[in-house]
């Protein structure tokens, strides 16, 4: 899935967008930071109060019988939830790059830019055990029950939705999804899941060129944004990359550790092939080491076996990549 992120094009800002933009990092704010006055607001017992008051409240706190019946075990779970709530980071994305609401709003009335993402590669490096939320829109705040405590251990998300990710209907337009994470703060991101840069049709060119220079190599598309003739609607113009010749961004070849692959007799029959998925995987811009390489038992077909490749990426941990007969053959084509 393609999401966007916009963002403003004014001095107090640009220079720490395009410092994450270069780093490939995106920073997950705290709840509170959010610009919705209403954010993370819920009931409780017919009461409204926003999540990071609720903790204070707790001692004058009335709840009704079924709860005092439940010996307040509704009220300590949710508690310790909303405790737990307060230091997650939520990164806030749209569905959609042309939005004129959104390029008022956030991007700095349509001088700055909008960054397209693919998802799925966005959350595969440092985010990849996190959930995507897609955010609901709805007349009414939403209500906390016991039911939602008692299915928390189940499903966390369920209960993450009416706090994070339940909005008034007037926010529709924006069409948002949000990650959520355990801790505020930057997280890497493989730099291939950015996949687009849209310039704001007022945008300065020698923004649009600095851009370009800190993302050169990274094989990505640019486009000026432009308002449709006859129409309420914006338009994308795609534009040429200045540093469209520039040596490719993070090439790399890891090391292979002796003795990889070990090849027995399940093995054998496949060794160039094996050998080629090696040789794919230690050219990955993340790896920095080939620790292991065999068949996959779990994934393999007699037509298209697969083999994984145990790496160590060069932020230390330990990852399988995992390669069928069919892609390697591609990948070499």
């Amino acid at each position: 899935m393609r999401v966007f992120k916009y963002r403003g094009g004014g001095k107090a800002t640009l220079k720490r967008d395009l410092a994450s933009l270069a780093r490939s990092q995106v920073y997950l704010a705290p709840i509170d930071t959010l610009n919705d006055p209403f954010e993370a607001q819920v009931k409780i017992n017919g009461e409204s109060f926003e999540i990071g008051k609720f903790l204070k409240m707790l001692p004058t706190f009335k709840y009704n019988e079924n709860i005092k019946i439940a010996e307040g075990n509704f009220i300590n779970a949710i508690s310790k939830f909303i405790e737990t709530s307060k230091s997650w980071g939520i990164y806030s994305l749209s569905k959609s790059h042309k939005d004129e609401l959104l390029w008022a709003y956030y991007a700095d009335s349509h001088r700055g830019f909008c960054i397209e993402y693919d998802l799925e590669i966005l959350k595969k490096y440092q985010i990849e055990h996190e959930p995507s939320i897609d955010v609901e829109y709805q007349e009414c705040i939403p209500t906390i029950e016991m039911l939602d405590m008692l299915a928390l251990n189940d499903n966390q998300q369920l209960l993450q939705k009416k706090i994070i990710a339940t909005k008034s209907k007037h926010w529709k337009h924006e069409n948002e999804i949000r990650i959520v994470t355990g801790r505020t703060g930057f997280y890497d991101y493989d730099y291939r899941a950015l996949k687009a840069i849209y310039f704001g049709h007022r945008s300065e060119e020698k923004f649009r060129k600095l851009t370009m220079r800190l993302l050169k190599g990274r094989s990505i598309k640019y486009y000026l944004m432009k308002p449709e003739n006859g129409a309420y609607n914006l338009e994308r113009h795609e534009l040429e990359d200045l540093y469209h010749s520039a040596p490719k961004y993070m090439e790399n070849v890891a090391k292979v550790e002796a003795g990889v692959p070990y090849l027995d007799e399940k093995i054998t029959p496949f060794e160039n092939l094996i050998n080629s998925a090696i040789e794919i995987v230690r050219r990955e811009p993340y790896c920095r080491k080939i620790i292991d390489a065999y068949l996959s038992d779990s994934k393999e077909t007699p037509d298209n076996p697969v083999f994984y490749i145990t790496y160590e990426r060069n932020d230390g941990a330990i990852r399988n990549f995992f390669i069928s007969k069919n892609e390697i053959l591609l990948n070499g084509s």
